[in-house]
């Protein structure tokens, strides 16, 4: 479904060259769960942001379904991120005005299924808050309703960086067994984390990042 070939990417900062990926190549078959390691500043996140479209690599190609997504346009990008891929990151992004549900209803395609978005509410224990803004809500509330918004359009894929690094060890475990339970619908799942269990608990393949380059 998705291949990553020779990706690479480099940054300047004060004259100086740091590579972030260095020609990174591996699969992503449907139904995986992939997690990656490595310590920080080793491109896990530049990773990725890459394959969601929001960063354009140097060279290297990440085709999805045998489609180059850097050579996308502006609005194919756009396209492929609302259709096929879903995003929960570490600082949750939820927009301060807007309600949870609206939070969640803001991707979504119309007319709205306000079911579906009240199934998964009831899920993950947030239902009662539907109306509460990210301000009322506690950390794990934010990361649920982020959770929600990232998976309530079906996307091929599921990329999640760090999506347990602000939780307790109860409400990780919570977000790590809605992320497995996303996976066993036969969905792929890319997670960056420092969190051996989710290796451990939730992987079919694990890849371990070390200054730009895939070390096993």
């Amino acid at each position: 479904m998705l291949d990553i070939v020779k990706l690479t990417k480099k940054y300047t900062k004060n004259n100086n060259i740091f590579t972030a990926l260095n020609e990174v190549s591996f699969k992503v078959d449907e139904g995986d769960f992939i997690v990656v390691n490595g310590p920080s500043g080793s491109g896990k996140s530049t990773l990725l942001h890459t394959i969601g479209g929001l960063i354009r690599p140097d060279s290297g190609q990440v085709l999805f379904k045998g489609k180059n997504i850097n050579l996308f346009t502006g609005k194919e990008l756009e396209l492929y991120r609302k259709r096929n891929v879903g995003f929960v990151f570490q600082q949750f992004h939820l927009l301060p005005y807007l309600t949870v549900f609206e939070n969640i209803k803001m991707v979504c395609p119309k007319p709205v299924n306000r079911r579906k978005i009240n199934e998964y509410m009831e899920k993950c224990s947030i239902l009662p808050l539907e109306n509460k803004y990210p301000s009322e809500l506690s950390v794990g509330e934010k990361q649920r309703t982020a959770f929600i918004r990232a998976i309530i359009t079906s996307p091929d894929i599921l990329l999640a960086d760090e999506p347990t690094g602000n939780l307790d060890p109860v409400n990780s475990e919570v977000i790590l067994s809605l992320i497995g339970e996303f996976h066993k619908g036969g969905k792929a799942v890319i997670l960056v984390s420092h969190n051996p269990g989710a290796a451990a608990k939730y992987a079919t393949k694990s890849i371990v990042l070390s200054e730009g380059q895939i070390i096993n």
